[in-house]
């Protein structure tokens, strides 16, 4: 197991704490304290943006909050960190993120306070939609740890900066995300809405650089096209016995390029393919699969139902 570096703690409140064009976003600035701290892990306190910055820097100053979309972009344009984002239909599970916690990969989780006990539960007493930064995990399985180190921007500081919470309510958090204010819809279990940040560069390849968005926020990389259909809901489909691995880049020779393994029938929701990537030894096909923001690949070989019904 490989820890993120620990930032130094943020505290979001009081409203007045940030303030940007004479509005005070104190409160309605979660995920990009969230995103702040997890920028100050991801280089190793090499870059310390304040949440406040963050905020800034979306351009974004309307009272509500901000999405995983808006701070990911930053932390990219700005800091040089890639932001997996794991939401709508690509949204992770709780098994994907704890075994990239393991990976040494922090996360800034959304989520809704509503599920949180009393000892956890500190930005008010009403159930709100909310965002932390997990660290990383503790005991129990890869899969299935036991505690998760979460900083809660909510917190005051002084008491509290962070805290180790029970995997299930992290799950919980996650799980209760209101998804829509009119039905109370919410996202329920078993998914998570989550921004994983890259391995430092010492620990993994240099990172490509920063590519804009296509109107529906996919962002091609390595000569990619959009997937036919799109997007491409395929599968894992490893040897007997084996996981396939999820890589940074199209490019198998290096093990600090391995993100993720995935279980045979894991859905993995493609977005791109390149026919310009590395020959995985034994194989003379050079076609690679991508998420959204192209920072998961796949070897086709290691894909099923490629190109199914959508």
């Amino acid at each position: 197991m490989t820890n993120a570096a620990r930032p130094v703690f943020q505290h979001q409140g009081p409203a007045t704490n940030c303030v940007i064009g004479g509005r005070k976003l104190g409160w309605s600035s979660c995920t990009a304290y969230a995103m702040a701290m997890g920028i100050d892990s991801a280089t190793g306190g090499a870059h310390r943006p304040t949440g406040c910055k963050i905020r800034d820097l979306t351009d974004d100053t309307d009272d509500h909050g901000t999405n995983l979309r808006q701070v990911a972009d930053v932390a990219e344009a700005h800091y040089g960190v890639r932001v997996s984002l794991r939401t709508g239909p690509n949204a992770t599970t709780p098994g994907f993120a704890a075994r990239a916690a393991n990976a040494g990969r922090g996360f800034v989780l959304q989520g809704n306070t509503g599920a949180l006990p009393p000892n956890l539960h500190l930005g008010g007493s009403g159930a709100a939609n909310h965002a932390v930064w997990v660290n990383e995990v503790r005991g129990g399985a890869v899969d299935k740890p036991e505690k998760a180190l979460v900083f809660d921007p909510a917190a005051d500081g002084i008491h509290r900066r962070w805290q180790w919470w029970p995997w299930d309510v992290v799950r919980a958090f996650a799980a209760a995300l209101v998804l829509d204010e009119h039905t109370g819809r919410t996202l329920g279990a078993g998914k998570m809405y989550a921004g994983l940040t890259q391995r430092r560069p010492s620990d993994a390849g240099p990172p490509p650089p920063p590519v804009p968005a296509t109107a529906d926020g996919t962002v091609l990389r390595f000569n990619a096209k959009k997937t036919t259909p799109f997007p491409d809901r395929v599968r894992a489909d490893p040897p007997r016995g084996r996981k396939v691995n999820v890589r940074s880049r199209p490019d198998p020779s290096s093990p600090a390029n391995i993100v993720d393994m995935l279980p045979a029938g894991s859905l993995f929701v493609a977005f791109q393919r390149t026919t310009a990537g590395e020959k995985p030894n034994g194989s003379n096909s050079r076609v690679w699969y991508g998420n959204r923001d192209g920072t998961e690949w796949i070897h086709e070989s290691g894909l099923s139902h490629i190109g199914g019904p959508k």
